[in-house]
């Protein structure tokens, strides 16, 4: 199987190795996208207020899941390393350290989430929004063992080359919140009408499921042998699981912080307009979740050929992968610009927040094509081992530029510089990934013999 898989790295075509790979990656991500998106469809029909206080609440979510994959992709890196070393005692080691982490972790979150009513006096004086929050954010903090250990148990698992598995048990979990959040939310076949509290509470049992499953698989596969476990603190494994973990906590928290600032200058334009961005916010990762999807396939072909020294391989893979992000993202942009109505209208909303959102969905998908590449090219950096150019393209895309332009022009553009910086930032992000690109190909790739 090992010869069969190098083989295939270096000679198999490249759609068909890029389908091969990014598939999985592609079906897992839009998984874990439906979560958001389900339960905003959802919300929204309970009421507007019901909407902006789900919206004000991702920046905690996203931040939660920042820990998840900081600490699982941590566990996934060193774990996948020790296995090639055939070190099948010290692998079982780092995933109890892995374990332990998550719970301690957890412990946080909760002791934490005694804030949660302080956090929504802080961007909104609308009591119902405030209660609406509380009820709903309490329950997501307090109870997010599932979502911390179902990551961790797809990490562990994606080490363990099991990325089936590992697509089945976001499926499942992204399934059973579809199915109840309806039933909870609405009280429907004889159950209650929860409202807010209803959607929490079925992201919850989803998340759990995953967690469980992912539990299952890992001690069906002999994974985690019970009757064997056993712990001794290492603190050699902690420190990498942080080294390796911390670059993808930071960026990750670095959208919350963004998404938080965001919400604190979309407040003063009114709750309409924070509703509106929750929308978009959670429709937009239909287009760029593939691309993600795609970036996480690509990333151990480039590695892979570069180790080869395969240079004629590599241009051509890059290239494959910059005209599939070409494609996936026109075609993002054609039907954000085209049919921003019809978007919005999946959502219970009124005409503010149409008449927003129309324009808004149309100059933000202009920046569409423009993001791809940067995100193409920001993967190929990390493929070839320099982190710094990656983290770079992250930093300008969400804060060094956008934000900048945002406080500068709020009082001239109104709402619509909040757009209009989204768009800037992504053209001169495009700009400088291109000009990075340039000096890894002419440093790395073109020197390759």
């Amino acid at each position: 199987m090992e010869d069969l898989n190098r083989n295939e790295m270096e000679s198999m075509n490249i759609k068909k190795l890029a389908l091969k790979i990014s598939t999985p990656m592609v079906i897992s991500m839009i998984a874990i996208a439906l979560y958001g998106i389900v339960d905003t469809i959802f919300i929204s029909k309970i009421s507007r207020d019901a909407l902006t206080a789900v919206t004000l609440t991702i920046p905690v979510q996203s931040f939660i899941t920042a820990i998840a994959l900081g600490i699982g992709i941590g566990v996934n890196s060193i774990l996948a390393k020790t296995l090639g070393q055939k070190d099948e005692k010290k692998a079982l080691q780092i995933i109890i350290h892995g374990i332990l982490i998550t719970f301690i972790c957890w412990f946080i979150i909760i002791c934490c989430s005694f804030c949660v009513r302080k956090f929504f006096e802080i961007f909104t004086d609308n009591i119902e929004v405030r209660k609406l929050g509380y009820d709903y954010l309490l329950i997501i903090t307090v109870l997010s063992l599932g979502n911390l250990f179902e990551i961790l148990f797809e990490k562990i698992l994606e080490a363990y080359g099991k990325a089936k598995e590992s697509m089945i048990l976001q499926i499942s979990g992204a399934i059973i919140n579809l199915i109840l959040d309806p039933i909870l939310i609405f009280g429907l076949f004889g159950f209650p009408g929860l409202g807010i509290k209803g959607a929490a509470i079925s992201t919850i049992i989803g998340q759990v499921s995953g967690m469980i499953l992912g539990l299952f698989i890992i001690l069906r596969n002999k994974i985690i042998v019970l009757k064997s476990l056993y712990i001794k603190l290492d603190l050699e494994i902690i420190s990498k699981i942080f080294k390796v973990g911390f670059p993808t906590f930071i960026l990750e928290t670095l959208t919350s912080i963004v998404t938080l600032i965001l919400n604190k200058i979309l407040i003063t334009f009114s709750e309409a307009t924070v509703s509106l961005w929750g929308i978009y916010y959670q429709l937009q990762k239909f287009v760029f979740i593939v691309i993600y999807g795609l970036n996480y396939g690509m990333i151990p072909i480039l590695a892979y050929n570069w180790g080869a020294k395969k240079k004629d391989r590599i241009k051509e893979i890059i290239k494959y992968f910059l005209k599939l992000s070409s494609i996936i993202t026109i075609i993002g942009m054609i039907i954000f610009f085209v049919f921003p109505k019809q978007l919005i209208l999946f959502y219970n909303v009124n005409d503010e927040i149409l008449n927003l959102g129309v324009v808004a969905f149309r100059i933000l998908s202009l920046s569409f094509v423009f993001a791809g590449i940067s995100l193409i090219f920001s993967s190929v950096f990390q493929a070839f081992g320099n982190g710094i150019y990656s983290l770079l393209i992250s930093l300008f895309r969400k804060v060094v530029i956008v934000l900048p332009i945002i406080f500068i022009f709020k009082d001239m553009f109104g709402i619509y510089s909040i757009w209009l910086g989204f768009l800037i930032a992504e053209i001169i992000t495009c700009i400088i990934s291109t000009i990075l690109f340039r000096k890894i190909k002419k440093e790395i790739i073109d020197k390759i013999n």
